[in-house]
């Protein structure tokens, strides 16, 4: 149980350590700073009352904490829970802190060379089969297409920090034979729906763990999975290099977060990388560049095979358009960088991170109402299917 935020009592003597800080880095994230007094073994941190990582920490210690998935120009509150080995409450702290408002544009992962961050040459070729693939693997299903950032479908996204606990991820399906330690923040969750996707990044190696069917055991304290891998978030941006095949946390071979949209993204008025999808029409025994892998459903040749790149014909008018800003931010995202195809779904789904992770309405804050959200009103038989290279 949390003390403090959560009804323990607090001792008037709990003030042991130093006097907790923080500070702002940037619009997204912030840093806490505090030092353990001797008898520290475990601590807890909470954001505006939610415990965002409960770890073991060593008595003198100093810590320095980032945590990130924060809104701009908003004010948070901490609260840093020390306990003893016997468990005893040792200190209870606050501190609180402003984002500031977002100066140019928000990261995005990945290399700036990945086909994730390359946009659309003006010359590049559309592919001779373009126009059935469109037919049958887009408009046949534009009255299902949606923007999927509920929390069911979405890619959660959590930020782990060198002191989040450690753990050996568990396998129960696939390249299991491959061990898996990550850190992983107390506050991670996997998306609802039967994917159970969800991704940790770990900013101080650049590094990434992407998860399939996630499951955390709290009896147990412990995590596993259908599939994990490890994948460098400021890398290639698949799971293994171009041509080569192998598996992922996607069936198409991508790493877990490429492609999808952020809110930060929506709320800049502008997305500067390609978006991921998926559809129920993929072609069977066929995988296009980049992907390195299909789990393709038909053998019709009118599918799109996984790893294929759509774009939105660029001459399409999408700011003379009656949709609301949000919907012509991804259009001009779909003109600009394209989409590639990564899944066979259950519908025409454009994948975002969903505000399970972060523990308040981001979406709201970005002007999305609600999730997910139909993309029905796309000019769908405006797309093309560019120049397939077979891998």
């Amino acid at each position: 149980m949390i003390a403090g935020a959560l009804g323990w009592p607090v001792p008037a003597s709990a003030t042991g350590g130093s006097v907790l800080s923080a500070t702002a880095l940037n619009s997204w994230s912030a840093v806490l700073q505090w030092t353990a007094s001797p008898e520290v073994t475990r601590i807890q941190i909470l954001r505006n009352g939610r415990l965002i990582d409960d770890l073991g920490f060593p008595g003198g210690a100093t810590l320095a904490y980032t945590d990130s998935l924060l809104w701009q120009s908003t004010s948070y509150s901490y609260e840093m829970v020390a306990f003893d080995a016997a468990g005893a409450l040792v200190s209870d702290q606050s501190a609180s802190v402003t984002t500031p408002a977002q100066a140019g544009a928000f990261p995005r992962l990945y290399d700036p060379t990945s086909f994730w961050n390359q946009p659309i040459l003006a010359d590049a070729a559309v592919d001779a089969n373009s126009p059935a693939m469109v037919s049958s693997a887009l408009v046949a299903y534009s009255g299902s297409a949606n923007f999927t950032n509920s929390d069911e479908w979405g890619r959660p996204l959590a930020y782990a920090n060198t002191v989040s606990g450690l753990f050996s991820v568990g396998c129960v399906i696939y390249d299991c034979q491959t061990a898996v330690s990550f850190r992983i923040p107390h506050y991670a969750k996997p998306a609802t729906g039967a994917d159970h996707h969800v991704i940790v990044l770990d900013p101080s190696t650049n590094s990434e763990l992407d998860m399939f069917m996630a499951a955390y055991d709290p009896s147990v304290d412990s995590w596993s999975a259908g599939s994990r891998y490890l994948a460098a978030s400021d890398g290639w941006g698949a799971e293994c290099a171009l041509g080569q095949h192998c598996l992922g946390s996607v069936a198409a071979g991508f790493d877990g977060f490429g492609g999808v949209v952020r809110p930060e993204e929506i709320a800049q008025g502008h997305i500067d990388h390609a978006l991921v999808f998926a559809t129920p029409y993929t072609q069977a025994g066929t995988i296009a560049c980049p992907a390195t892998h299909t789990d393709g459903a038909t053998n019709d040749p009118a599918a799109i095979p996984e790893g294929a790149r759509i774009q939105l014909d660029p001459a399409f008018d999408v700011d003379g358009q009656p949709w609301p800003a949000w919907e012509k931010t991804i259009a001009r995202a779909l003109q600009t960088y394209g989409a590639y195809l990564e899944d066979t779904g259950g519908s025409l789904a454009f994948y975002a991170e969903p505000n399970l992770d972060r523990g308040y309405d981001a979406w709201s804050l970005a002007g999305v109402p609600g999730a997910p959200q139909s993309l029905a009103n796309l000019p769908w038989d405006s797309f093309r299917v560019l120049s397939l290279q077979y891998c």
